[in-house]
């Protein structure tokens, strides 16, 4: 998700729990697998064709000191942009986020924010629902994010693949309303069965 080849890092833990949202696993805290930043870092570094990392999850900002951390950390070896995904509104967090994640939105070059609500789901860029934004904390991407606009205000898609582990994954935004469930009910019928994570 973002412009050009991006790695996504999707977090755990998210307190909106946005009904319909298209990852509901990574709603529990405690759900996770805990990995140290600087094994991260180092994964992420040695992705060499990429752009930048996409934060999303979950809830990036409830992990934003060590989110903010981790980006340090890159930046010191690269220069990568940084995009991300947030239930809070920006002038929220703000006027009353935490210091650490002012932190963090100080290092962010585009971030998404808003819940997602399913009945405003429309087709759009790097977003679910239309009360989300795309806002520009840098200038980095401007110019990629006004040719992306002129070029139509709708998803850039998804992608589907399996892992070095042989599990199955998807990022992006879904253009239509209902696309986890119709997706499970898919793959279903066809004898795949998708066990959600405890």
């Amino acid at each position: 998700m973002g412009p050009d080849k991006w790695s996504v890092i999707w977090v755990q833990g998210c307190e909106f729990a946005c009904p319909g949202c298209i990852v509901p696993e990574s709603w529990d805290a405690a759900g996770r697998e805990a990995i140290a930043l600087t094994e991260l870092a180092s994964w992420i570094l040695a992705q060499s064709d990429i752009e930048g990392i996409t934060l999303s999850g979950g809830e990036p900002m409830l992990q934003a000191a060590a989110l903010a951390s981790l980006i340090d950390t890159i930046r010191q070896s690269k220069d990568l942009g940084v995009m991300c995904y947030t239930g809070y509104g920006y002038e929220q967090l703000q006027q009353q986020g935490t210091a650490d994640q002012k932190l963090l939105c100080d290092r962010i070059d585009l971030l998404v924010d808003g819940t997602y609500i399913a009945s405003l789901h429309e087709d759009l860029l790097w977003r679910g629902s239309s009360n989300q934004r795309l806002l520009l904390l840098t200038d980095r991407y401007r110019q990629v994010l006004m040719q992306q606009l002129e070029m139509g205000d709708r998803s850039a898609g998804m992608e589907f693949g399996i892992d070095v582990s042989g599990a199955f994954y998807f990022t992006g935004v879904p253009a239509r309303k209902g696309f986890r469930a119709e997706f499970e009910a898919w793959m279903q019928r066809r004898g795949i069965r998708l066990e959600k994570e405890s």
